[in-house]
């Protein structure tokens, strides 16, 4: 016998829904939510509350808490999961430092791995996909012009000396002229202007994000002080004001959406095991 799913209550569905429309959320975005919802729902008088038995302003004793509870009934009911993982914090294209840590030399190390949040699709199923949790709004050549980007992200940031995750970057113009490196049935399907939308969407789902061109983390190494990173951050700002408008261009890698629920692929096009980043159970 199929034992009873725990109906969430007014506010952890509240919850869900921002988290499933932001696709990914850093563990502050996450906490703020929770903590703005259940400040909302603190004084708020449901009719009918006590004929349902489920309190509307019921999050859990804490955030973790709540993410455990949601992922009781949420498993159960579609085999969705809010998973989590720790990767580098996003990158801040305005230059403010990144959050790293520090030895005690007072030399920079890499920078502070962060939670990121998401909700996951464990199955296949057609049902989860198409009213759960659909994996993209994308059609069939944007999917597999999206798995031909992050393949060729993979081989680049595989040269790089990184613990966790992927720093290959590629600028906008070289992700849209890989458009043309497609085969078989996708081969010539894509135009331009379709290229820039699957490109936008891809960005807008989180599937790939801003990241650092490349260069710039690299100037920021583990051998220089605080004062030395801030120096070179001023010195590149001054020189070349705003960066997103520069010749070089925006430069775009692996989203932390990818490590969740792409995980498999990464690894089976080239990404090593030991940088897949280890996801975080929720359980109450």
């Amino acid at each position: 016998m199929t034992a009873s799913i725990r109906p969430l209550s007014n506010s952890q569905k509240l919850f869900l829904q921002r988290l499933m429309v932001g696709h990914v959320l850093t563990d502050d975005q996450a906490r703020d939510l929770y903590a703005s919802i259940r400040e909302k729902f603190a004084n708020v008088e449901v009719e009918g509350e006590q004929e349902s038995g489920v309190d509307p302003a019921f999050m859990g004793n804490s955030f973790d808490h709540c993410l455990g509870l949601i992922n009781v009934s949420l498993k159960a009911a579609f085999n969705l999961e809010i998973c989590t993982v720790y990767l580098p914090p996003p990158y801040d294209p305005d230059g403010a430092p990144a959050t790293s840590s520090s030895s005690s030399s007072g030399r920079t190390k890499s920078p502070t791995l962060i939670k990121y949040h998401a909700v996951v699709n464990k199955s296949n199923d057609v049902h989860a996909k198409s009213y759960a949790s659909p994996l993209s709004h994308s059609g069939p050549h944007e999917m597999a012009y999206l798995r031909l980007i992050l393949q060729k992200l993979v081989d680049i940031g595989n040269d790089m000396d990184v613990s966790v995750g992927c720093r290959g970057v590629m600028n906008k113009m070289d992700i849209i002229n890989s458009r043309t490196d497609l085969e078989g049935a996708h081969a010539n399907k894509l135009s331009v202007a379709q290229t820039e939308a699957a490109l936008e969407l891809f960005l807008m789902e989180k599937w790939l994000v801003e990241m650092a061109p490349p260069g710039e983390e690299e100037s920021d190494g583990e051998d220089e002080s605080d004062e030395d990173r801030s120096k070179k951050r001023r010195k590149r700002l001054s020189s070349s004001g705003d960066r997103r408008k520069s010749l070089r261009g925006t430069y775009y890698g692996i989203g932390p959406r990818c490590f969740l629920e792409m995980g498999e692929f990464l690894q089976a096009v080239g990404l090593p095991e030991e940088r897949i980043p280890q996801t975080i159970i929720n359980l109450p």
